[in-house]
Formats: structure tokens, sequence, C-alpha cells
């Protein structure tokens, strides 16, 4: 039944598939005669204006959001008005003015206070260092210069009748003083002075020698070198009390071991300051013997009265220095 009804109809579905095919070969060739007779398009690139710059805008920051975003607060700026550091007093030249507390590095170990206040001795140790000095009043220490030395009230003393040894310095203009507990950080004020002992005045030279430092007998020939008449080392060497009085004499260590002697308060027109010795001076080696006990001394003593030529080596201020000595006369 099928069959007949495929035979019967079999030309109308040809024919629609011939007019199908006649559809599409129409549509195609329809595009390509299009394609073929449009014209191709061309843009003028020149006549196009070109585009201005974007601006750049300057990049920000909100710090407020920031600092909130992390969950910290800004810090707060700084005054302008901050306060200044309370300027230290010049007061080294006020005998009544009461020194505070130094914070030099700088540590009292032992002191003497002299009958006569300038005469006055004090064993300082740099605590940087741990190099003790032996110093006397007007002497350079740790960049300091010794007043004096005081007895001052001490606090912890209940009965108020306690006693304390200081030493009075001037530290860049400040009166400032030094105890046995070593320069502290902070300084305190407040001491009870009980006068300065090392402001006493300086007596003047002596008269009857030019510059007040010469003697008779003594003449300088010219830097470091210096002629004696053989009268006044024997007249010198042969009273011991004499010299003894002509200035203050203590040994000197350094490093821990004894380096010599130190001279301080030395007399005006005494033999020491005619043949050019200076306070603070450290006779270490006489005639290339080195003087570092007493023992040595008194030997030496002996030995200068016979000498001809006497050469004395001395530091001063951290340098050597050697001065030669013509003895003349019989």
């Amino acid at each position: 039944m099928l069959d007949l009804f495929f035979r019967k109809y079999a030309w109308t579905a040809n024919l629609a598939l011939l007019f199908v095919a006649a559809w599409l070969t129409a549509k195609t060739v329809n595009t390509l005669a299009g394609a073929a007779i449009r014209p191709e398009p061309r843009a003028d690139v020149a006549a196009v204006p070109a585009a201005p710059p974007r601006p750049t805008l300057p990049a920000t920051l909100d710090v407020d959001r920031l600092y909130k975003l992390i969950g910290q607060e800004p810090p707060r700026e700084a005054e302008a008005d901050v306060a200044q550091a309370p300027v230290s007093p010049q007061n080294c030249d006020d005998p009544s003015a009461a020194p505070a507390k130094s914070d030099l590095r700088l540590q009292l170990v032992v002191g003497v206070i002299a009958e006569r206040a300038r005469q006055s001795l004090a064993t300082i140790v740099d605590l940087n260092t741990r190099e003790a000095q032996v110093v006397g009043v007007g002497d350079e220490v740790g960049g300091a210069r010794l007043l004096g030395l005081e007895r001052v009230r001490a606090d912890t003393d209940a009965t108020g009748n306690g006693f304390r040894l200081v030493a009075i310095v001037c530290n860049k203009g400040t009166k400032e003083y030094l105890d046995f507990e070593g320069g502290s950080a902070v300084a305190a004020s407040g001491v009870e002075s009980t006068g300065n002992l090392g402001l006493a005045p300086v007596p003047p030279p002596a008269r009857g020698a030019p510059g007040g430092r010469g003697m008779e007998g003594v003449r300088e020939l010219g830097q470091n070198k210096y002629e004696i008449e053989r009268g006044v080392i024997d007249s010198t060497l042969g009273n011991l009390n004499t010299i003894a009085t002509q200035a203050r004499i203590v040994p000197s260590f350094k490093n821990g071991a004894a380096n010599g002697f130190k001279l301080f308060s030395i007399q005006p027109n005494s033999l020491y300051a005619s043949i050019g010795i200076e306070n603070g001076d450290v006779i270490q080696r006489v005639n290339g013997y080195e003087i570092n006990s007493p023992d040595k001394a008194l030997e030496l003593y002996q030995k200068l009265r016979e000498s001809q030529r006497v050469t004395i080596e001395l530091e001063r201020g951290g340098q050597v220095i050697r001065k030669e000595y013509t003895i003349s006369g019989p």
C-alpha cells in the first residue's frame, strides 16, 4: 500500500528537491555577485583627530582611613614649643654656689684636705678607662678642673652630724662634685657646702727675679737647657726640709704601676720653678735612672752632688719632655 503511494507521488518529492536546489543556487550566486561589486571600505586615518591624552590624577593617600583599616591611631604631631633643656649655671667663680652632683664618669677614691687649701690632693679614677690619677687643685681630670675638696653633710646620717668628703670640679663652667659613688647620669642639686676650699687665693710670686720664677745661681740657656751653680745644688740638697717645702711631691701611678713622682703647689722662686718644673709634672727619670720608689729618689740625691750634667725626663700632659742641666763652678 505504501509502496504504491510512494510510486504514485514520487514526482512530487523530486519537484520539491529541485526547487530547493534552485533556490540555494540562486542565493549563492546573488551573494557572490554582491560581494564582487560592493566597494572596498577605506578609512582616512589622517582626517580622524587623535584622541586627547587622558590626564593623570595625582596619587592621594588618606592616612586617617589607612590607620582605621589597620586598627591603629595616627601619631601625634610634635608640639612646636617643646620645652628646652635647662641650661647649667656658669658658677665656677662663685665661692658661695652649691655644687651639683656630676654626671662625669669619674669617682673619688682618696682625698686629702691640706691646711693650705690649694695644696689639697685627690685620687680620682676614670670609670671608662679604670685609670687612677693623682691631681691637685687646678689640674685637669676627665675634661674637668679640680677646684678643691670639701666636707659636706651626709644625708644618710640620722643624727645630722655625719660628713662626707667630695671633690669639687668645674665642668664646662658649672660647679659639680664627685664622691665615692662615682658620677651619676641624673644630676642632683642642693648639696650643702661648707665653703669652697679649692678657691683659696694663690699667693703672688715672690719678688727678686724676673717673672717671679727664677732664683740666683740658675740661668736658662735655651729651650729645656739650664745652667746651675754648684753652690745652689749643695745648699739645696744639703737641707731636705727646705726642698720639701718648695713643692708637694706624691707618688704617681699609671695602670696600677708606679711611674714616678708628681709635683704640686710649686712655690715661686723655688728651685723647681727656676729649672722649668711645672705643677702636674711627673718626673720619671733622672740621668737615665727610673725613680719609682723613695729609695731610688734618695740614692739619686747623692749622685747629683757629684754630677756635672743632669738630665731629667718628665711627663707633662701626656708628652715626655727632656730637660738638660749643666752644673758649673767648683
